[in-house]
């Protein structure tokens, strides 16, 4: 277990009752950090952990990936929320499969150094970690399903989009942040000149709080200068 400096404050974001009875024992945990690490020093760690993680998966099959413990309690969940798991995979399978099973050294996705070293934590532990721009957050983030007249523009797309009630996602008091599990949106997206983030690692049942904690811990040092 990593060692959690003094001084560390973990959240656990608020899951309204709805959610919850639609995915029991799920959980997201939050850490704050700030990005001070040095531009080549964040990017040397950052490929560190991504060779690492490339020598554990490169020449695995694709069983071996889908039934690490890990990535099966995050397929599970997948099913839980009525998607398949390799239409929708779970994150950390996608970033396995896309950047390391089957690939050559350094083939891994490249974004900006910020989410490229949360990435490289989420491969390296197998949990599923998110990083939002924590200047562009309105109030706290909450874990609820939509009510219908709800819209959401995701990375990538051309515009907003209406939501059906019912979904799972991430909001805070001004918008609908992501699709719960499966994509962010643009308004929080991290850029190049993001220097304040929020870190999110998703707990449910088979990967546990403590593991999650740890994740966190680690993207924090990373981003921070601290590994």
């Amino acid at each position: 277990m990593t060692t959690t400096p003094p001084g560390t404050t973990f959240r656990r974001i608020t899951v309204s009752p709805a959610a919850r009875d639609l995915m029991p024992g799920v959980e997201v945990l939050t850490l704050a950090a700030d990005i001070t690490a040095g531009t080549a020093s964040l990017a040397a760690s950052t490929e560190r952990l991504w060779s690492e993680a490339h020598a554990v998966w490169h020449r695995a099959s694709r069983s071996e990936v889908r039934n690490a413990p890990h990535t099966a309690a995050y397929r599970d969940l997948s099913r839980m929320l009525g998607a398949h798991p390799d239409k929708q995979p779970p994150s950390v399978q996608a970033l396995v499969d896309r950047g390391l099973r089957g690939k050559p050294l350094g083939a891994w996705p490249r974004i900006n150094p910020a989410v490229d070293a949360v990435n490289a934590v989420a491969v390296s532990s197998l949990v599923a970690l998110g990083v939002f721009d924590r200047d562009k957050l309105d109030g706290d983030v909450r874990l609820e399903l939509t009510v219908g007249d709800e819209e959401f523009t995701a990375l990538g797309a051309d515009g907003p989009v209406p939501l059906e009630a019912g979904r799972p996602v991430l909001a805070d008091d001004g918008r609908v942040l992501s699709l719960f599990a499966h994509r962010d949106g643009v308004h929080q997206a991290v850029t190049a000149e993001t220097r304040r983030v929020l870190l999110l690692a998703c707990s449910v049942p088979g990967v546990d709080a403590d593991t999650c904690r740890d994740a966190l811990v680690a993207a924090q040092r990373l981003l921070t200068g601290q590994e």
